[in-house]
């Protein structure tokens, strides 16, 4: 299972969980051999941890737990492995995750035993409760995750992909292999959906505003890159006064945590692909950056968001606040910028989704470059 941990965990959600965890344990006991000591003492403790939201340690109980209702009760073993997995998902906020496992659920309704299917049944209907709830704390989004949205500008297509507003886990698992301290995980709502360029900004994109082209490695179809973050605000201002943008949104670089929103694509991988990056999926450790959108997009259809070139974003560098928050900004004082994604020059794991970069928003270098938002003013 994947462990994480998050704090702030309504007393609503932690009573839901307890009392399916509970009725597991008296269903699995009713129906099988009494289980050893050492079972119910995982489950006890598991029960325990939640109370005090130890969530990375709750998980690691119900391990133990599975791992005894495989050994001892092979018949029950994938039911009790299903609910403890929409359980864990509940308990972490991963609504997504919660509706796919809810929906396997469903699907194994029609198999299960009538007490498990009692049980079931009523735990379906309270998920569902719970998600309606959570999902009504988001506002209503008429456009779908990752559609599509073209702009020309001065006879150049941007094509843009739809992020919707939502939470996530900002950072990195303390497991997480090379992670940094600076990764620290959060939770972080999105108050506003906003649109995000699919690829960097192209060096044919850069000239036909700004009229000169700085980067290293010429193409019109290549990154701009050699552009320093004055230089993208630049780019950005001259973008807003040509009055372009659709009706009540601006052009601008991406806070670092709608940066990693995005990528992430709903995902807590290490890359949004899985916790593994190859050279067919991103331009890293390589000779010079390559064309945008050579690789494989994400589930929201953005390309290149690991490697290829350094992405400037808006915030100043600086240690993650503790605690959940809303729509940060960065930190409120401090001589770097962000920079997110990695680049042709590094190593896969600069290119990871947590990873953070950062440098003097005065410098260029031939590895960083930008991409764009549409933000409502």
């Amino acid at each position: 299972m994947t462990k994480k941990i998050i704090s702030n965990v309504p007393n609503l959600r932690y009573g839901l969980c307890v009392a399916l965890v509970c009725l597991l344990g008296a269903f699995a006991a009713a129906q099988t051999p009494a289980p050893p000591a050492a079972a119910k003492a995982a489950m006890d403790a598991g029960l325990q941890h939640l109370k005090d939201a130890n969530w990375q340690q709750a998980d690691q109980s119900f391990d133990l737990v599975l791992m005894f209702a495989q050994n001892y009760a092979p018949a029950h073993f994938g039911k009790l492995c299903a609910a403890l997995q929409v359980t864990e998902a509940t308990i972490r906020d991963e609504w997504k995750v919660a509706i796919d496992d809810h929906a396997l659920f469903k699907a194994a309704l029609g198999h299960a035993d009538p007490a498990y299917k009692r049980l079931l049944e009523g735990y379906a209907a309270k998920v569902n409760e719970r998600i309606a709830a959570e999902r009504a704390n988001i506002p209503a989004d008429a456009h779908k995750p990752g559609d599509s949205q073209e702009l020309t500008i001065n006879g150049i297509k941007y094509t843009f992909r739809r992020i919707p507003a939502g939470k996530f886990m900002m950072g990195s698992l303390a497991d997480e292999p090379n992670r940094i301290d600076n990764e620290s995980q959060r939770q972080v709502t999105l108050s506003k959906g906003f649109w995000m360029l699919e690829t960097e900004v192209t060096q044919g994109m850069w000239m036909s505003v700004m009229g000169n082209n700085p980067s290293s490695n010429k193409g019109l179809n290549l990154p701009v890159t050699d552009v320093s973050w004055n230089d993208c605000q630049e780019y950005i201002k001259k973008l807003n006064e040509l009055k372009v943008a659709p009706a009540g949104y601006k052009f601008s670089l991406p806070t670092e945590a709608q940066w990693e929103y995005a990528c992430r694509a709903g995902t807590t991988t290490a890359y949004h692909f899985g916790n593994s990056l190859s050279a067919e999926q991103a331009n890293f450790n390589g000779r010079e950056t390559k064309d945008v959108g050579s690789y494989p997009a994400n589930a929201w259809g953005l390309k290149d968001m690991h490697g290829n070139v350094w992405e400037w974003c808006q915030d100043i560098f600086g240690d993650y606040p503790s605690g959940a928050v809303t729509d940060p900004t960065g930190a409120d004082r401090g001589s770097a910028r962000v920079l997110r994604g990695g680049s042709w020059v590094y190593d896969a794991e600069y290119c990871r989704s947590a990873h953070r970069g950062s440098f003097d928003p005065s410098a260029g270098a031939k590895a960083r470059g930008l991409r764009l938002c549409l933000v409502l003013e």
